[in-house]
Parts: structure tokens; C-alpha cells; sequence
């Protein structure tokens, strides 16, 4: 194999790799009871492909405290099963939460969409 078909392989593989949209909405906070104060987040995830066809919806839980942010990779896990979209996921997730987490008090919060 040339140095020519890498390059023409390696473009093909960007080509295959789909952009991603995602949509997030807190849908519930608890506390987690345990010694780092953690809270875990439900939040309401809509997954949309480039051409704005929905992909997947779901429930996904974040812990979150002083120390990070945890989203949960078994319901990454169960729900998605590409493993570029899973990691997408859980790197979107982490960003959605940070801004956030000096605001989620613990409860249930309404649908803004």
C-alpha cells in the first residue's frame, strides 16, 4: 500500500462520520447520599443527525459534585450503540451539566420544549 491509497482510505473513513446535534433538558435532580454531596441529574436527550432527522431520544443520568461530572456510561451503553455516537454523548453531556451545576437543586423541573 502507497502513501496515495492511505490518503484516499483515510478520507473515505471522514466522509462515513456523521455531524451531530444534540438537545438537552434537566428533567429531574436528587441528592445521591453519599460523602461527596453528589447529585444525579436525569436529563432528556434528543439526538439529530446533519440532516435534522431524529436519531434517538432518551433518559440519561449525570452524577455530578465538587470533585466532576459522571454521566452514566451503562445508559450511554443501553441506549446507543455506535461507539463514536456514545462518546459524542458523554462528552456533550459533561458540557451541557457544567454551566449548570451550581443551579440544580434537587426536584422536578417542567419541560421547556
Amino acid at each position: 500500500m502507497n502513501y496515495m491509497d492511505h490518503f484516499e482510505t483515510m478520507d473515505m473513513v471522514m466522509m462515513m462520520k456523521e455531524e451531530y446535534r444534540f438537545r438537552f433538558q434537566v428533567h429531574k435532580v436528587e441528592e445521591a447520599d453519599d460523602e461527596y454531596e453528589s447529585r444525579d441529574v436525569t436529563v432528556f436527550a434528543r439526538i439529530f443527525n446533519d440532516k435534522k432527522d431524529l436519531v434517538h431520544e432518551g433518559l440519561f443520568r449525570v452524577r455530578f459534585n465538587t470533585i466532576g461530572i459522571y454521566p452514566s456510561p451503562a445508559d450511554v451503553g443501553r441506549q446507543i450503540y455506535s461507539k463514536h455516537l456514545q462518546r459524542l454523548l458523554l462528552m456533550e453531556l459533561k458540557r451541557y451539566i457544567k454551566p449548570q451545576r451550581k443551579y440544580l437543586s434537587p426536584g422536578d423541573y417542567k419541560p421547556v420544549w
